[in-house]
């Protein structure tokens, strides 16, 4: 098994990445911060870290979730939002707050971005319709509000938009530094694991993403890389094999 992932590894990281989606998470946002809802110091290293990709020669795509501001599954208690589809929207909607405010960061780093979302929206935010990733495709493309319906995960999403604009590999980046056999956060004896195949990760009920970014990943022959966002530059170092992570293909 060592041998083999130390294959996959090597012929993985010596194919030329042109273009990756990043899957960035609301709570990735909120780091450290009092409110809770964003931290701007956070976020700009999450930018700064995003344009020395850019300047690497690599295009990007970001699909951002929500949970920062709501996680809209969590709203259903029954009192006051009874139906999913609401609960659901409502998370939408939070992550185009996040959206615009990313955008505006990277304005301030001279990185041309278009935010797009699959709904009608205001503010400037494009429709992420195949004609406006064409045209945006030159640009940091920033999607929000998820699919526009519910009952589909920013997971999902990640994978479908990943599929849409042609990019080489997801990177997903979260709290651990790949996948392990259990939560590393509670058993001490977790096994780390350098990479995994989809019907392996199905079949052991790995949690990192839901089952069905899953299938979809794997019917689309879609690399899924998982790292820690807390480390120094973290998504060129990955990228350049420089950094401890996982490998789902």
């Amino acid at each position: 098994m060592c041998l083999f992932n130390a294959i996959v590894q090597r012929d993985f990281m010596k194919n030329n990445i042109k273009r990756i989606l990043i899957k960035l998470s609301g709570e990735a946002l909120s780091s450290g911060s009092i409110s809770g809802v964003f931290d701007f110091p956070t976020i700009k290293k999450i930018c700064t870290n995003v344009k020395n990709v850019l300047d690497n020669g690599v295009k990007v795509s970001i699909v951002v979730g929500g949970g920062n501001i709501v996680r809209g599954r969590e709203l259903i208690n029954g009192e006051v939002i009874k139906r999913r589809e609401t609960a659901d929207s409502v998370g939408m909607l939070a992550t185009s707050v996040n959206g615009l405010l990313l955008a505006e960061m990277f304005y301030g780093l001279s990185v041309d971005t278009a935010v797009l979302a699959p709904i009608s929206m205001p503010f400037g935010i494009g429709n992420s319709n195949a004609r406006e990733i064409e045209e945006n495709n030159e640009k940091l493309i920033i999607f929000v509000c998820g699919a526009g319906m519910p009952y589909f995960s920013t997971d999902t999403i990640s994978v479908i938009n990943a599929i849409r604009t042609k990019s080489d590999v997801l990177l997903k980046a979260t709290n651990v530094d790949g996948v392990y056999n259990k939560d590393p956060k509670k058993h001490s004896d977790a096994i780390h694991i350098p990479s995994i195949s989809y019907k392996r990760a199905l079949q052991e009920n790995i949690t990192v993403m839901d089952r069905a970014s899953f299938a979809i990943a794997e019917e689309n022959d879609l690399p899924i890389m998982i790292f820690s966002i807390k480390e120094e530059n973290c998504f060129l170092n990955v990228l350049n094999g420089d950094l401890k992570h996982s490998i789902i293909l």
